[in-house]
């Protein structure tokens, strides 16, 4: 539910409570004001009966066909009855006497001063039909029931309505705050003309964008420094290995490890190249340098990259694939053995000891790369991988980034990284396109 429905729900319902409360208490006022009226009417009508009634001799007015009307004398310490009107009842009421809800009557009761009769008491109690009193109060219910659902309907509506100008400026600051998509953006959000709570927050939000940009601008100073830093020291390492290779009197034994050792210096350049890549903001162009690449020939190259980290790790590694595929693929080389890289190394890391780490590949339309270890636990996070920083078992070596990392060169070369973990084996599923759009 929205706050403007909030905000017009909650004021109709304090609405409605205070209306109803005030509106009882008028009401009962206006029918005990009815009845009074009515009282008086029927009292002054039983007084002036009352003054036509005479003792010596018997003088007695007649009701109407709707009054009952009872006339005693009280006199010498004796009463008696002069008139009773047919229907009279027998212990009328002080105030009303009820036979059914459509025959009521209000009965009034008066009587003589001793200077009106000197001798005796007369008095005189008249009943009349309350038919008219009853439909008044009625019609007043009726119109106050009415009243105050409309009321309540003209609140509702008047309060939405309000409520919708109240929460414009908020709504502009939504707005506002929406076009701001990228960290790296210098805008602001207008501040208000008055200074009151969404002047604060306004405020508040801008503060808060201007620290977020002063994070992003030092964290992307703090990779461009990093990788000026140690693109020195990098190059200077390959360049000392490269004369060394050349060198003729380099021993034979010793050749291989030298081209191996040069091969690392170089993939750990094309990392470095990559981090820079993903440090850039996500608006600006992601350099891709497609070729054809070779599916087997790079999972292979891949895999004898890691054969040392899968014997430290006593676990084994294995390619199934069909014999049938040489379809290459165009795309990125370096960013993929990359993902490949980090795919296999996090499987032979978590894989359980003696096991097997699997990769299959397939082909469609594209390339699907299947990497499956054995893991000690049943299962555990897979949205959580995708972030950064987040490791399964803290035990483990590693930083967290790995498969952070192999996600974004993935969404970059166009294609979909699934993790799924159930009956303790885990699955790492890329899936690329033949070609980059």
């Amino acid at each position: 539910m929205s706050l403007r429905s909030r905000i017009v729900l909650a004021v109709t319902a304090v609405f409605a409570g205070i209306s109803l409360l005030a509106g009882w208490l008028m009401l009962n006022r206006a029918e005990t004001s009815l009845r009074t009226a009515f009282d008086r009417a029927t009292q002054t009508r039983a007084e002036w009966l009352l003054s036509m009634v005479s003792v010596d001799p018997v003088i007695l007015p007649l009701p109407t066909d709707q009054e009952r009307m009872q006339v005693m004398y009280h006199a010498y310490g004796r009463t008696r009855e002069l008139f009773r009107s047919p229907g009279f009842p027998d212990n009328p009421s002080p105030h009303r006497h009820q036979d059914s809800y459509r025959f009521s009557h209000r009965i009034i009761t008066t009587q003589t001063t001793t200077e009106q009769a000197p001798d005796g008491q007369i008095r005189l109690t008249l009943s009349v039909p309350d038919m008219t009193l009853r439909q008044d109060i009625n019609q007043l219910r009726w119109v106050f029931g009415l009243g105050w659902l409309l009321s309540l309907v003209l609140a509702f509506g008047a309060g939405y309505i309000v409520a919708g100008w109240l929460l414009r400026p908020i709504q502009s600051i939504v707005d506002q705050a929406n076009t701001i998509s990228k960290a790296t953006d210098n805008s602001r959000i207008t501040l208000p003309k008055s200074r009151d709570e969404l002047y604060q927050l306004t405020d508040t939000l801008n503060r808060m964008l201007g620290r977020i940009r002063e994070n992003v601008d030092l964290q992307q100073n703090f990779f461009g420094a990093a990788a000026h830093e140690l693109r020195t020291p990098l190059t200077i390492m390959k360049t000392g290995l490269e004369v060394t290779l050349g060198n003729d009197q380099v021993l034979g034994g010793v050749k291989p490890f030298l081209v191996s050792q040069l091969d690392e210096v170089s993939r750990l350049a094309r990392l470095l190249d990559e981090f820079l890549t993903l440090s850039r903001p996500e608006e600006s162009a992601q350099p891709l340098r497609l070729s054809e690449v070779d599916g087997p020939e790079l999972i292979n190259h891949c895999l004898t990259q890691l054969a040392s980290l899968a014997v430290e790790y006593e676990v084994t590694t294995c390619l199934e694939t069909d014999e049938l595929i040489h379809e290459p693929i165009v795309t990125d080389a370096v960013k993929l053995e990359h993902i490949l890289l980090n795919l296999i190394e996090n499987a032979i890391k978590y894989a359980v000891t003696g096991s097997s780490v699997v990769v299959q590949l397939t082909y469609s339309t594209g390339w699907v790369v299947c990497v499956q270890n054995q893991t000690v636990r049943a299962s555990g996070p897979t949205l959580d991988l995708m972030q950064p920083y987040f490791r399964a078992d803290p035990l483990k070596e590693g930083h967290g980034l790995g498969l952070w990392i192999s996600h974004r060169l993935t969404v970059l070369l166009g294609g979909k990284l699934r993790l799924n973990w159930q009956a303790s084996t885990f699955t790492s599923e890329l899936t690329l396109p033949a070609t980059i759009n």
